[in-house]
């Protein structure tokens, strides 16, 4: 996939939540829960080990924005916070590293999917 490809490079800035100087916050294209956002370096990078210090710093601040105003807008009793890294579970790697920020709420079991290499029970 090349940068012109990639979805999160050619975001739509209607959908941009928050943004600083080398991230942005979006909402997430198939969310598990309401207000599911994912936290994207500008940069076109694969990997959370290939990003600067300045890109790091940026994406945690990005990440402490989104969780507050998921906080204000929903009110989730907590959040799940993961990324994928690299090629695995057998699927085709993203190749734009995407930091997912899922709000939990009570009496709602999150159900991850193949993206986390969870599969159904036989």
């Amino acid at each position: 996939m090349t940068e012109h490809e990639c979805a999160y490079c050619n975001y739509d800035e209607y959908d941009v939540i928050d943004k600083n100087d080398f991230g942005v916050i979006l909402p997430e294209l198939h969310p598990l829960s309401k207000g599911h956002t994912v936290i994207v370096p500008l940069r076109h990078v694969s990997s959370f080990f290939e990003i600067t210090d300045k890109e790091r710093k940026s994406l945690q601040s990005l990440l402490e924005l989104a969780r507050n105003e998921l906080k204000i807008r929903h009110q989730p009793e907590g959040f799940h916070v993961a990324f994928n890294d690299g090629h695995v579970f057998g699927e085709q790697a993203s190749e734009h590293l995407h930091i997912h920020i899922i709000p939990r709420y009570k009496n709602q079991p999150l159900k991850l999917d193949s993206r986390w290499g969870v599969v159904a029970a036989d």
